[in-house]
């Protein structure tokens, strides 16, 4: 039904959009994920803000935005957009903590804008106390579990999620979330397949495509690594080793620390 709603509201003038539509072709510019859906979601956004201030849903999924575009190094202003988007979630959650949609963004946004994974963790639990059957909460959650060290319950959490909703807009989120639980035990060949799958859907999606380098590299696939880490050099040509490390400060603590050292033997640069 969502999905029909934002291919209706394609063929409707901008002028003609309420505060609703306006959120619903934010959302239709973010399935699209890339540079340019992105920065038209966060003017949707601001349009629907404008129209009314108080608008939780819009501010939630302009923190994710925000956070979205920090991961595929596409902020224009890094610090002053983890500021945005972490002051939107503050209000965002104030004024709707009773949304499971508002709350998986919240989490999303928090874990990646601020690496406050615990407060990440407390935000997903409550996405799906409001919603047990949320797939992408689920996937948010099954991603807080697994860099908690609950791999085991990350797994359960994606399968449910693919069960619940096989055919999910945001199936790739879902596939990666899989993926990184996988490598994070160790399991580097299931988790390639699952980043695999999460890029025949999106294949702009830059964790994904790191994650994939990495695992390839770990199973000692070295031209597989090489091949992919090429691509994502075409998506963010600056990224270094050292930057991936500002952006995930607990890539070198305990089980995760074999990203960096998988995107090291792939040939990201120091």
């Amino acid at each position: 039904m969502q999905r029909a709603e934002i291919d209706r509201l394609k063929r409707r003038r901008p002028a003609d959009l309420a505060c609703y539509d306006l959120l619903l072709r934010a959302q239709a510019f973010e399935y699209e994920f890339t540079r340019e859906s992105l920065e038209a979601a966060l003017g949707c956004l601001r349009q629907a803000l404008a129209l009314d201030p108080d608008y939780a849903p819009a501010m939630a999924l302009a923190a994710y935005c925000y956070a979205a575009r920090r991961n595929q190094g596409w902020a224009q202003d890094v610090d002053g957009e983890a500021a945005e988007g972490l002051r939107l979630i503050g209000e965002a959650v104030a004024r709707g903590g009773e949304d499971s949609n508002v709350m998986w963004m919240a989490a999303y946004a928090v874990w990646r804008l601020s690496q406050d994974a615990r407060r990440a963790w407390e935000f997903a639990q409550r996405s799906l106390q409001l919603n047990p059957n949320s797939a992408i909460g689920l996937a948010i959650a099954a991603w807080t579990e697994a860099f908690m060290g609950n791999s085991a319950k990350a797994i359960q959490l994606c399968h449910r999620a693919e069960r619940l909703s096989p055919r999910d807009p945001r199936g790739w989120m879902i596939a990666t979330s899989l993926g990184v639980a996988h490598f994070i035990d160790g399991h580097f060949a299931p988790a390639a397949t699952c980043f695999e799958r999460a890029l025949a859907q999106n294949p702009r999606f830059g964790i994904a495509l790191r994650d994939l380098a990495a695992s390839y590299a770990m199973l000692g696939e070295s031209d597989k690594a090489t091949a992919v880490i090429r691509q994502v050099l075409e998506i963010e040509p600056y990224l270094t080793l050292s930057e991936m490390r500002l952006r995930n400060r607990f890539f070198d603590l305990g089980p995760t620390g074999a990203f960096i050292e998988g995107l090291r033997r792939a040939g990201l640069p120091e």
